[in-house]
């Protein structure tokens, strides 16, 4: 990084650590006046080769170049590389991110070394007195390249860190979910996740989940709180460390010392946007999360040992609600299709909506169905009449039978659950469902008199039968995700049509026969697709068009004799095009 400065801030950086180094080494004379007598004049040559042996060792930092120095005059230049120093040697080969932990307990090592051996030239107290001198002096100091920080970073010098911490839910806002058991839906009570608990062997996760509800004065629902507890191994000052801080959409919280050994406090989701067509329109809404911070801080020192240091993760609260929608829909007994008037008869449809064992208002997922889905059933069935009716040489078409999509039962639970992992980690949307529906049932025929070149015939068009969307959905882990799980709910269908030609009498003699099969048919896809207008979750659909359609004919003139014809009956075109959400 440094040979990408300009030369003159190198050359600046450069005087600044070369004037730290002299004054550090008149520092150090004057705390060790003893020293003058033993290296003279060569005094500042060994604080020089002092600090170009702490910058080999990956010590940058302006006070822990000091620190070493320091305690070159008390065990002599090199020492760590010395037989007896192992322990320096442990101690400097930590990372060096540790650099500033490592120089704390190579003091605080330093200090009981003194204290044991019997004979030592220093006192242990000597030591803690010029060390606490040096942090006053040169403690403000940054770094090698970079002496003059314009914010100095603080610097700990007692030990002060974490034995260990534990997050759980003190009370969890979804303690029961829909299942469906056998033939029948229950709720089902939900484990509670296991706790949170960080310690050396157990590092804190960078995700912490938890479900929850919306803040609403207008209805109240069920509380999550989040409990933190903590056991210091060591706290410099109560009433700095440690500092627990919880921010988010509700501002800032904290909790200092004492109180941070345990502390619980309730958390809420973000306000969920009102589902447009009504409760329960939109499955399995995968909807944002409201994201926290949380931060235990401490100075992050040991006397002995690697220091757990401040924690801090993210909390990531999802919407609790647990949903299940049934619905039942029944097809209408056949009927006949009149010209520019509703049928008789429609699919009768039954809807149950709950959340979270609460009844919902049924009403606009039944309306949906009803006033959507089947009325543009009905529209369909008049686009087909009059398509009948606009074929060349038809009259007095009839058309009467049965159209009916989604018809059969269907049943979804869905809502964000905890993954494996419980608290750790994101949360996922679980779906559990059964469908048992005919995505569509066709029993239709179309009757006319088709007249062409002197020949006239009965014509029957029939398109008969069903296409089941029959599925078990169960999605209640991470993998596989929601989308492929889902995709088979897309159910695509063809129900063609066949005919039927009986000539009928004419004066010319001339006869309409059948030349072949019928083309055409009822195409279409029809159940749950992601939602197109906007937000997530899948939404109920019906799509359905008629295939272009002609029928081969044979006309046999008794004086010409037979050729062959191919008359189209309808172009292609869209009946329905319905969604619900």
């Amino acid at each position: 990084m440094s040979a990408l400065r300009p030369p003159d801030t190198q050359a600046r950086e450069a005087a600044a650590w070369a004037a730290f180094v002299q004054l550090l080494a008149e520092h150090l004379l004057a705390q060790w006046p003893a020293m003058q007598e033993r290296l003279g004049d060569k005094l500042p040559a060994f604080v020089e080769l002092a600090a170009q042996q702490a910058l080999k060792l990956r010590l940058v930092r302006a006070p822990s170049v000091a620190r070493y120095a320091n305690l070159c005059f008390v065990w002599g230049p090199n020492f760590h590389d010395r037989p007896g120093f192992e322990w320096a040697q442990g101690l400097l080969a930590a990372p060096r991110e540790r650099e500033w932990a490592t120089m704390h307990q190579l003091v605080r090592r330093s200090l009981q070394e003194l204290q044991r051996l019997p004979e030592a030239r220093i006192a242990p107290q000597a030591l803690q007195a010029a060390d606490e001198r040096l942090m006053a002096r040169f403690g403000h100091l940054g770094r090698h390249g970079a002496l003059h920080p314009p914010e100095p970073p603080p610097l700990a010098l007692q030990a002060c860190d974490l034995e260990a911490l534990e997050i759980r839910l003190a009370e969890a806002a979804v303690t029961e979910h829909y299942q469906l058991q056998g033939q029948a839906w229950q709720r089902v009570a939900l484990p509670v996740p296991a706790p949170v608990r960080v310690d050396a062997a157990n590092p804190l996760p960078r995700l912490v989940a938890a479900l929850a509800h919306p803040g609403s004065a207008f209805e109240p629902r069920p509380a999550t709180r989040l409990q933190l507890r903590s056991r210091s191994h060591a706290v410099c000052d109560g009433d700095v460390h440690p500092a627990l801080s919880f921010a988010g959409s509700h501002g800032l919280w904290r909790w200092v010392g004492h109180e941070t050994r345990a502390v619980s406090w309730p958390v809420q989701a973000l306000t969920q946007t009102v589902q447009s067509a009504g409760p329960g329109t939109a499955v399995a809404e995968e909807t944002s999360p409201d994201i926290f911070k949380l931060e235990l801080q401490v100075c992050g020192l040991r006397d002995e040992g690697d220091a757990l240091g401040t924690q801090a993760t993210q909390l990531w609260v999802w919407p609790a609600e647990q949903w299940w929608v049934e619905l039942e829909r029944q097809a209408p007994a056949a009927q006949p299709v009149v010209a520019q008037r509703e049928p008789a008869l429609r699919a009768a449809t039954r809807c149950r909506v709950e959340r979270d064992g609460e009844a919902q208002d049924p009403l606009p997922l039944k309306r949906g169905f009803e006033q959507g889905l089947d009325h543009a059933t009905g529209q369909a069935l008049q686009k087909l009449l009059a398509a009948l009716a606009a074929v060349e040489g038809v009259s007095r078409p009839q058309l009467e039978g049965v159209l009916a999509l989604l018809a059969g039962r269907a049943a979804l639970s869905w809502g964000w659950q905890l993954g494996a992992a419980g608290l750790e980690g994101r949360a996922l949307m679980r779906l559990v469902g059964a469908l048992d529906l005919q995505a569509c049932q066709a029993e239709l025929q179309a009757e006319g008199e088709l007249a062409l070149d002197g020949a006239r015939a009965r014509l029957v068009l029939r398109c008969a039968g069903a296409s089941a969307l029959q599925l078990q959905l169960r999605r209640e882990a991470a993998e596989p995700p929601l989308l492929p799980v889902l995709l088979p709910c897309r159910h695509a269908f063809r129900l063609p049509f066949t005919a039927e030609l009986t000539p009928l009498a004419t004066d010319t003699g001339t006869l309409l026969l059948p030349g072949g099969p019928c083309t055409g048919a009822l195409v279409g896809e029809a159940g749950l697709r992601p939602r197109m207008s906007g937000g997530s979750g899948w939404e109920w659909f019906a799509h359905l068009r008629l295939e272009a359609a002609q029928l081969p004919l044979v006309l046999t003139d008794p004086v010409l004799g037979q050729r062959r014809h191919t008359h189209d009956l309808w172009p292609a075109q869209t009946l329905i095009d319905w969604s619900l959400a």
